[in-house]
């Protein structure tokens, strides 16, 4: 039976901000080559996932290379015009707890990425080069006494979890980074494994791999097509055969994915909206804002840093966050990237209407 799945939200990264993109030059460098693109003429494949992001093309290449199944992937637009291309690529663990709901989904992808990274080196190529690859570590910093507390316990928290982490001191954390002001009441959450990446070298590294197998056959892409409905397998309302786009129709033998990130909600209301089948998707968009400084010079950072410092923050409203959750929830972070530029995000925590 033909089934539909949802890619979560938080397969890639915990943040995402997709109301804000880095340069143009940068998403033409490392973006999707539209020249290169790979079709194909024929309409049905074992799986086809919509959404052509970092996590859809990830999805595909998953199958490429661990199954002989043949792939397409259709996308609205093109790789790295939606969340992709706007998120700062972070893969962090510092904000989440352990037991959450997608707890064990960013744990794998957390391991899955480093994993990426390492057969990488293995293979006597560059991690940094392909996928823009930082082993930073992250910080979580706290700025009062209450913050501070809190950090302690969620620092307990992750390494009764497994996780390598520690509690960094107002002094620890100046010798960690001595570009942050610091005072006593100042402390931080500290996780050295981990990581960041930019999605434009990483999508550019996977999308390559991807199409080293339509020759064969087995892979297509399919962009600047939305996606309008649903395919029905036999007049069946609740059994999926595939999706119709504005030019075509692209069957999946096996399955469809939906792989459309925080836009996956709102496409799926879409297409089932005239089916008789309940289906609620807690994935919306988050406005946020992403400052990308380059060639930045005046000070450097040596990790991933988030302020925990979010007591009259918007989301200390949002609903279904105890205390601490609402106090280390994160409104502003900070890195530096491989080119030496600075990235500074800060999310409102409002849901885009």
């Amino acid at each position: 039976m033909v089934s539909i799945f949802l890619q979560s939200p938080t397969f890639l990264t915990p943040l995402s901000y997709p109301f804000s993109s880095r340069s143009s030059t940068k998403r033409t460098q490392h973006g999707a080559s539209l020249s290169l693109r790979v079709t194909a003429s024929r309409s049905s494949f074992d799986v086809v996932v919509v959404g052509g992001g970092i996590i859809g093309l990830t999805i595909a290449r998953q199958f490429l290379t661990g199954s002989d199944l043949s792939v397409a992937v259709v996308d609205k637009a093109v790789p790295c015009s939606g969340a992709t291309g706007a998120g700062q690529g972070y893969i962090w663990m510092t904000h989440k707890k352990p037991g959450s709901d997608v707890w064990d989904l960013t744990l794998r992808s957390h391991e899955l990425w480093h994993k990426l990274a390492e057969s990488l080196t293995d293979d006597g190529l560059d991690p940094e080069e392909l996928l823009g690859w930082k082993k930073t570590g992250s910080l979580l910093i706290g700025r009062t006494t209450e913050e501070c507390v809190a950090l302690k316990q969620k620092v307990h928290e992750l390494s009764e979890a497994g996780l390598r982490t520690e509690y960094l001191s107002s002094a620890e954390l100046l010798l960690k980074e001595p570009a942050i002001l610091v005072n006593d009441n100042t402390g931080a959450a500290f996780l050295p494994d981990d990581s960041q990446l930019d999605a434009h070298r990483a999508v550019a590294y996977i999308e390559k791999g991807n199409r080293a197998f339509a020759t064969a056959g087995r892979y297509a892409e399919f962009y600047n097509e939305p996606v309008t409905g649903l395919i029905r397998s036999d007049g069946d309302s609740k059994v999926v055969a595939g999706v119709k786009t504005l030019k075509r129709n692209l069957y999946g033998k096996k399955a469809t994915i939906v792989a459309a990130g925080c836009w996956s909600g709102s496409l799926m209301h879409e297409l089932l909206k005239d089916c008789n089948i309940p289906l609620d998707v807690p994935v919306k968009p988050r406005k946020g804002h992403l400052l990308v400084v380059e060639n930045f010079d005046s000070f450097h950072l040596n990790h991933g840093i988030m302020e925990a410092g979010y007591s009259n923050h918007q989301s200390a409203s949002v609903s279904g966050l105890d205390v601490d959750e609402r106090m280390l929830s994160i409104s502003m972070t900070a890195t530096m990237d491989t080119s030496g530029n600075l990235v500074l995000a800060i999310s409102n925590f409002r849901e885009q209407p």
